[in-house]
C-alpha cells in the first residue's frame, strides 16, 4: 500500500509496477531477515525457546519458533508492497491465522519442556519431542479456518468461480469446473492439507525452507502472468484480474525464506517451528487455488506431498495390518519420508550431520526438478 501510495503522490510509473514492487518486496524481506534474525536469535535463547530435550537435563539445541519473525516480517512487507485485494487479504489471513495457530502449538511445547525441567512431567511422557496441543485439536482448527476463508475468497473474489487448470489440456479445450459446494470443500482441504504436510517436512535443518521458495516461484510467475491481459492470452493461461499483485506477496515470503536459510542451513542455528511451516503451508495453498492451478500442487511440491503420504500410508497400512494379523507393520522404516532415509542410510556416512546433509540436498534437488518441469508444462507443453 505504501507504494502505491508513492504512486498515487508522485505519479511516478515505477512504483505501480509489479517487477519492481516484486523485487523490493523481495529485498526488503530478505534484508529485515538478515537484520533482524540474530538479535531475535538471542532473545529465543535467553528464553530458553527450545523444545527439544535430552535426559540429562541439557537441552541446547537451536531455539524454535523462528517462524513468529518470518510471519511478521512477510506481513508487514506485504503491506508496504501490495494493493490489498481478495487475493492479498485472503491469503496474509491465512499466513496469520495458522501461523497463530502454529505459535500456541510451539509455546504448549517449550512449556512441556520446562515442566520436565522441574520435575512436574515425567520424561516418558515427552519422548524427546513436546506434543504441544493436541493433534485433532490442531486439525480441527486447520479446516475450520481453511472453511471460513474459502467462504470469503468465494464471496469477495469474482474470479474465482471453481475452475480448475488440468495439466497438459489447454484452457480453450479443457478445465474442471467445481459447483460452489464442490469448490469450498476443496479448497478447504487443500489449504488444511497442505499446512499439516509443510508441517511433516519441517523435520531436518533447511529441508522445508526449499520446496517453500520453489512454491512462491512458481505462483509469483502465474500470477503475474495471469493478471495481465496480453500475456495470459499469449501464453493461453486464465486471466484473473487483480492476481498479479500475489506476485510481490510470493516475493517477500521467497525473500525472507532465502534469508533464513543462512540462519537454518546446516548446522541450524533456529528452528521455523510449526509458527512458520504450519503458516507458510497454509498460503502456499490459498495460493494454488487463488490462481488456479490446485492440481499443480502436486507436482511442485511433490516433496511436502512425498512427505505428507508417507506418514499416512505408514499409519493406515499400521492399523489394517494389526486388524488383520493382530501385529500392525509398516511400510517405512519410519515416518515422515526423511526419516526413513534417516535410518536407511545410517551408517553409510561419516557422521549424521553429514547423512542429513545428503538427504536434504538430494531432497532440495528433487524441489527444483519439480519446479522446472512444472513451469515448463504450464506455460509450454499445455
Amino acid at each position: 500500500m505504501f507504494l502505491q501510495w508513492l504512486y498515487h503522490s508522485t505519479g511516478f510509473g515505477l512504483f505501480d509496477g509489479r517487477l519492481f514492487r516484486a523485487g523490493i518486496a523481495m529485498l526488503l524481506s530478505a534484508g529485515l531477515v538478515f537484520f533482524l534474525m540474530p538479535k531475535y536469535i538471542q532473545l529465543l535463547r535467553r528464553l530458553d525457546a527450545t523444545s527439544d530435550f535430552d535426559k540429562n537435563n541439557n537441552a541446547k539445541s537451536p531455539p524454535i519458533m523462528g517462524g513468529v519473525l518470518l510471519v511478521i516480517i512477510v506481513e508487514i512487507v506485504s503491506l508496504l508492497t501490495c494493493q490489498m485485494n481478495g487475493y492479498t487479504i485472503s491469503t496474509l489471513m491465512v499466513l496469520f491465522l495458522f501461523s497463530a495457530v502454529g505459535a500456541i502449538d510451539d509455546i504448549a511445547k517449550v512449556r512441556a519442556k520446562r515442566l520436565i525441567a522441574l520435575g512436574k512431567l515425567k520424561a516418558a511422557d515427552y519422548m524427546d519431542k513436546a506434543d504441544g496441543i493436541s493433534s485433532s485439536l490442531r486439525l480441527g482448527l486447520y479446516f475450520l479456518i481453511s472453511f471460513v476463508v474459502a467462504i470469503f475468497c468465494y464471496k469477495f473474489i469474482p474470479e474465482l468461480k471453481g475452475n480448475l487448470t488440468v495439466p497438459f489440456c489447454p484452457i480453450s479445450i479443457f478445465q474442471i469446473h467445481l459447483p460452489n459446494w464442490a469448490f469450498i470443500g476443496f479448497m478447504t482441504f487443500v489449504i488444511a492439507a497442505t499446512a499439516n504436510g509443510t508441517n511433516f517436512t519441517d523435520g531436518l535443518d533447511s529441508l522445508v525452507s526449499v520446496p517453500i521458495i520453489t512454491s512462491m516461484i512458481f505462483v509469483g510467475a502465474v500470477a503475474y502472468i495471469g493478471g495481465n491481459f496480453i500475456f495470459s492470452s499469449y501464453l493461453h493461461v486464465p486471466y484473473l484480474p487483480g492476481c498479479d499483485e500475489l506476485f510481490p506477496l510470493a516475493m517477500s515470503i521467497a525473500g525472507a525464506l532465502l534469508a533464513y536459510l543462512w540462519f537454518n542451513s546446516p548446522p541450524a542455528e533456529i528452528y521455523m517451528g510449526d509458527s512458520g511451516s504450519v503458516g507458510f503451508g497454509a498460503a502456499i495453498g490459498i495460493m494454488f487455488i487463488l490462481i488456479q492451478a490446485g492440481l499443480f500442487l502436486p507436482l511442485v511440491c511433490v516433496v511436502i506431498i512425498l512427505e505428507a503420504f508417507s506418514v499416512l500410508f505408514q499409519m493406515g497400512w499400521f492399523k489394517i495390518t494389526k486388524k488383520i494379523y493382530g501385529t500392525g507393520r509398516r511400510l517405512f522404516l519410519c515416518a515422515p519420508l526423511h526419516h526413513h532415509y534417516q535410518k536407511k542410510w545410517e551408517g553409510r556416512y561419516p557422521s549424521k550431520q553429514l547423512l542429513n546433509s545428503k538427504i536434504v540436498w538430494r531432497l532440495h534437488l528433487i524441489s527444483l526438478f519439480a519446479l522446472t518441469i512444472s513451469m515448463v508444462i504450464f506455460f509450454a507443453i499445455r
